[in-house]
């Protein structure tokens, strides 16, 4: 299976957004079937388990200032950009379109979204299939993302099944891009990426428990000021 992924183009990301259809679609099927009550059961298990990946991914950061200015500086500019109100209007553009009438929609949508592009394997698994034609890495990140997916399609629904629309762009777009960088990003650089992604996955973590409100959208921007300060900071 390995070999035929590597074989097409962004093939890592292509079995990415395939799991997790396959894994809403189990979701979304069985959701009907599992009360309320142990639906949320469930959802806080993703939640406790979100943080635990988030505080691992934190663990191997090398500059924690450049990771802390990277977060300051990139959720300034994701504010100014509004990119957390532009992911909710989208997640609000496709439930109307599609007519569906959940209130959930919307959060799933960007939750997902959020959870299935923020981190380490996202980005270190797109540049090596970019660069090393190496899928298996986001093949792993596939699995991971599919059980996820399910979880996030029992509690949140149809939303969950969109979040592979922002995912195949921004992986694919960092794979098609990453043949053009071998060899600016260090290894640094990877675990500070990693270490910055982890507080935003230890963020949704939090938000998926309900104990925060964070627009960790506005974040992302801070994915790309951490390799600049990390440079700075070498």
């Amino acid at each position: 299976m390995l070999e035929i992924f590597r074989a097409i183009p962004a093939g890592g990301t292509v079995f990415n957004c395939i799991t997790v259809l396959i894994g809403s679609t189990i979701g979304l099927l069985a959701g009907k079937f599992i009360p309320e009550k142990m639906q949320q059961t469930i959802f806080n298990c993703l939640g406790l388990f979100t943080l635990y990946v988030g505080i691992n991914m934190t663990l191997g950061t090398k500059h924690s200032i450049a990771v802390l200015l990277s977060l300051v500086l990139g959720t300034l500019t994701g504010e100014l950009m509004g990119i957390e109100r532009g992911l909710n209007s989208l997640g609000d553009v496709l439930k109307s379109e599609l007519h569906i009438g959940s209130e959930k929609f919307t959060h799933g949508f960007v939750s997902a979204t959020l959870l299935f592009c923020v981190g380490s394997m996202a980005i270190i698994g797109a540049f090596n299939d970019g660069v090393r034609h190496d899928p298996e890495l986001l093949m792993t990140k596939g699995v991971m993302d599919g059980i996820a997916a399910s979880m996030f399609a029992g509690a949140f629904g149809v939303g969950t099944v969109f979040s592979v629309i922002p995912m195949f762009v921004y992986q694919g777009a960092l794979t098609f891009a990453a043949s053009g960088l071998e060899g600016v990003i260090t290894p640094d650089m990877f675990a500070n990426i990693s270490g910055a992604g982890g507080l935003m996955i230890l963020g949704i973590g939090l938000n998926m428990l309900k104990i925060t409100k964070l627009r960790l959208g506005d974040m992302l921007p801070g994915l790309v000021y951490v390799v600049f300060f990390t440079k700075l900071f070498a």
